[in-house]
């Protein structure tokens, strides 16, 4: 054989070989080397053991992308002895109520906890501008699509090992297939508590309130999750985790009648009665925003709040690179909690730079003192 042949055959045989998938930019033993180290807990000359660490997969506004859902639940399987869980903060669709729904196409998602979002509620296909009230799938839409699935025989949540309220099952009660829940770590002393922010109404408020007190009477530490940044606006940390270009102001309330893109002051409200009676709070996680921020919630300083980039395709409000076959096709974070310790740690997964090349690879926060520990 010509010895330029040769040499270009195995320049692509080489190339062929450097394989694109998420396991491929992102070694097992890499990984779970971090996550030991994180999740180790704090250990104290003549004092027991701590309790052990929770690490939560979060993502968020997938938007219909089922290869990149596909490619976290390969992730997550190659790495369940250190991931206790994952959860996807919202927009599950494409962009309309009526999309496809990828959790029941992608075997494995079934198992991935989630939330409702602002487009699994858009049912005005090309409304937007003439509608003050665009998103208008109603609670129980909204749980068919997103808690429910494809099967009603056999509902996503169902497997999920979630408590929801009493009355989800009874057509009469305000809390009919409510979209909001909870899940207890009792090993980690953590509680992950899901709202749904589409429909947060007085219904929702109560029973997160009576959430949160018996938390507290249990001695839990608590995770909060939701969809939409807060109405009294953000704080931002500086951070390679945190979006330059825009802020997040606080929101008006509302004329009636007009829908608000915003979590309801309400929530920060119950959860700063949680704090000051001496429950232990950890974090926010959301989305929304198709971009990464870390901040305190405006007004409610011992609120940490933690928004995910985008996880599916990049579009044209993202200024990073979100190549497919890079190791930038992917852009979720693995936070683990560490409760004998106070902190919690953020591991970027995938696109790790944004799009002014600051460095988003790990950043690590003592909840109980509300200092930055590391940023890198």
């Amino acid at each position: 054989m010509n010895r330029g042949i040769l040499a270009l055959t195995l320049l692509l045989a080489g190339c062929a070989s450097q394989g694109t998938g998420i396991l491929d930019f992102n070694r097992v033993e890499d990984v779970s080397a971090r996550l030991r180290a994180e999740r180790k807990p704090a250990v104290v000359w003549g004092q027991p053991e701590g309790q052990p660490s929770l690490t939560l997969l979060h993502f968020s506004d997938l938007h219909g992308d089922a290869e990149n859902l596909g490619r976290i639940v390969e992730f997550r399987s190659a790495l369940r002895e250190y991931i206790d869980d994952a959860i996807h903060t919202g927009d599950a669709v494409a962009c309309y109520w009526d999309d496809t729904n990828p959790w029941n196409t992608v075997p494995g998602a079934e198992d991935i906890l989630n939330i409702v979002g602002n487009h699994d509620c858009w049912k005005g296909h090309l409304v937007w501008a003439q509608s003050s009230w665009p998103y208008d799938a109603t609670q129980e839409e909204a749980y068919e699509l997103i808690l429910q699935g494809a099967d009603a025989g056999k509902p996503f949540v169902s497997g999920w090992d979630v408590i929801r309220p009493g009355g989800v099952e009874d057509p009469q009660s305000p809390c009919y297939k409510a979209c909001y829940y909870y899940k207890d770590y009792p090993s980690s002393g953590l509680r992950l508590v899901a709202l749904d922010c589409m429909h947060y109404d007085a219904a929702q408020d109560a029973w997160y309130a009576a959430v949160l007190q018996d938390a507290l009477q249990s001695g839990l530490q608590v995770i909060g999750v939701q969809h939409y940044p807060p109405q009294s606006g953000l704080d931002k940390i500086p951070s390679g985790f945190t979006e330059l270009d825009y802020d997040i102001n606080p929101t008006p309330q509302p004329e009636e009648g007009v829908q608000m893109e915003a979590m309801p002051e309400s929530c920060f409200e119950r959860t700063d009665e949680f704090i000051s009676k001496g429950g232990i709070f950890v974090c926010w996680l959301a989305g929304h925003l198709h971009s990464d921020m870390l901040g305190r919630v405006t007004g409610h300083a011992g609120q940490f709040f933690i928004a995910a980039d985008k996880a599916g395709e990049g579009d044209a409000y993202m200024q990073e690179d979100r190549t497919r076959g890079t190791r930038f096709q992917d852009a979720f974070n693995l936070v683990t909690v560490n409760p004998s310790r106070g902190v919690l740690f953020i591991d970027r997964i995938g696109c790790d730079r944004d799009q002014y090349m600051r460095s988003k690879k790990l950043f690590c926060y003592n909840y109980l003192t509300g200092s930055i520990v590391t940023d890198k």
